[in-house]
C-alpha cells in the first residue's frame, strides 16, 4: 500500500527532483498539493492531476487524506510549516536546510518526540558515490590515517531568484552547505570542535552571500576545509590526504596515490626518496545522490526502519552550518 503524501511547495525543486520520483514510485500516492503561487500549483497538478489543491498550507492540517508531508518551501519557512504539521500528527520529508539555527532543530526534535511522528531531514549527497568510495579507500588503509580533507563545490553563472537574499534565508551556504557539509561530516565521522569561515558575495544580485570557505576541526585534530565558489570550476572537489597517500576527485573520477617510503632516511639528504603508485578509476552511481532509492529508503522508514541519519547527527550539521555563518559574520573562531 502506498503512502499517501502531500507535497507543499511547488517551484523548481518540487518539480525538477522530487516529482519525476514520486510519479512514478509504487510507495507513495500524491494527493495533495499546495503553492502560495497559483500559476505553480496549476503546473505541479498537471503531474498530479488527481491531487487535491490547496493554496495556504494550514488549510491542510486537518486533512486525513495523507500522512506524509513533504516540504519543499522557501529555506526560510521550513521549521515553522514543519512544527505545524508535526503537531497535526503528520510524519515530514524537509529539504534542506531542514532548520537554519540549533534552536530550530532542537524544536523539531522535540515535536517529533511528543507527537510520535516521523522526522527526516532531506540530505541527498550524504551517500553520493564519492563519498562511499572515498570512505572504502581509507578503510582499505590505502593513503594511511587521514589528517586533512577538503571538500570544493565550483559552478560558473549567477542567478537572481529568492535564494540571493537573506530574507529567505537565501545565500550559499544555506543553499549548498547542507550538501558538502553535510559529506565532509560524514567522512570525518566525528563532531566538530572549531570553525573559522569567511563568506562573501562576489556576482549574484542581493544580498546574500554566493561564495563561502570554512575550516572545521574534529575532535581528535582532522582538519576539514569545505569551499564554494561562484567564479570557477576548475579545482578538485575532493582532496583527501592521508600519511601514506592522496585521494582526488573530480566529477565522477577519482586518482588515488599511495606513497611508500624508504626503511631509512639519510639526514644528510634535502628530502628521502618516495614511490607513488597511481590509479585512476570512473565512479560508479551518481555523486549527487539516488533519488529513487533515497525515496525507497524514506519509505522504508515510515515502515519503521531506521533513517539515513539520527535527529542527533543533524542537530550538529545545522550547529555547525550556525557556526560558519557566525565565524563569518563576526570574524572570529567558534568554539562548538
Amino acid at each position: 500500500m502506498a503512502f499517501k503524501t502531500a507535497v507543499v511547495g511547488c517551484g523548481r525543486t518540487a518539480n525538477d527532483l522530487h516529482a519525476p520520483v514520486l510519479e512514478k514510485h509504487p510507495a507513495f500516492d500524491v494527493v495533495a498539493i499546495c503553492d502560495i503561487k497559483l500559476e505553480a500549483l496549476e503546473k505541479y497538478s498537471k503531474r498530479f492531476p488527481n491531487a487535491e489543491q490547496y493554496s495556504d498550507y494550514k488549510d491542510m492540517l486537518a486533512s486525513d487524506a495523507f500522512d506524509f508531508a513533504i516540504i519543499l518551501t522557501y529555506s526560510h519557512t521550513h521549521t515553522e510549516i514543519a512544527l505545524d504539521f508535526i503537531k497535526a500528527g503528520k510524519n515530514v520529508l524537509i529539504t534542506k536546510p531542514w532548520a537554519i539555527t540549533t534552536d530550530e532543530a532542537d524544536a523539531l526534535i522535540s515535536a517529533s518526540k511528543k507527537n510520535n511522528v516521523i522526522v527526516m531531514p532531506f540530505i541527498p549527497c550524504h551517500n553520493g558515490a564519492d563519498v562511499e568510495k572515498i570512505k572504502e579507500v581509507i578503510a582499505s588503509g590505502k593513503i594511511g590515517k587521514v589528517f586533512r580533507v577538503y571538500r570544493a563545490q565550483m559552478t560558473f553563472g549567477n542567478r537572481s531568484d529568492w535564494q540571493t537574499l537573506k530574507a529567505y534565508a537565501g545565500g550559499y551556504l544555506n543553499n549548498w552547505g547542507p550538501h558538502i557539509v553535510d559529506q565532509v561530516l560524514h567522512l570525518a565521522g566525528e563532531p566538530v570542535k572549531t570553525v573559522y569561515a569567511h563568506k562573501r558575495q562576489i556576482i549574484n544580485p542581493g544580498d546574500a552571500d554566493d561564495m563561502f570557505c570554512s575550516t572545521l576541526t574534529t575532535e581528535s585534530g582532522v582538519i576539514l576545509q569545505i569551499d564554494h565558489n561562484i567564479i570557477t570550476d576548475y579545482l578538485p572537489n575532493w582532496v583527501v590526504q592521508g600519511d601514506q597517500g592522496t585521494i582526488y576527485v573530480k566529477g565522477n573520477k577519482m586518482e588515488i596515490h599511495e606513497v611508500s617510503y624508504p626503511e631509512s632516511d639519510d639526514p644528510n639528504v634535502y628530502r628521502s626518496m618516495t614511490k607513488v603508485d597511481k590509479t585512476n578509476m570512473i565512479l560508479e552511481g551518481k555523486v549527487f545522490g539516488d533519488h529513487e532509492a533515497i525515496y525507497t529508503m524514506i519509505a522504508n522508514t515510515l515502515k519503521g526502519n531506521d533513517y539515513i541519519v539520527t535527529l542527533d547527527y543533524a542537530r550538529h550539521l545545522t550547529e555547525v552550518m550556525q557556526s560558519i555563518h557566525a565565524s563569518a559574520d563576526e570574524g572570529r573562531v567558534v568554539t562548538l
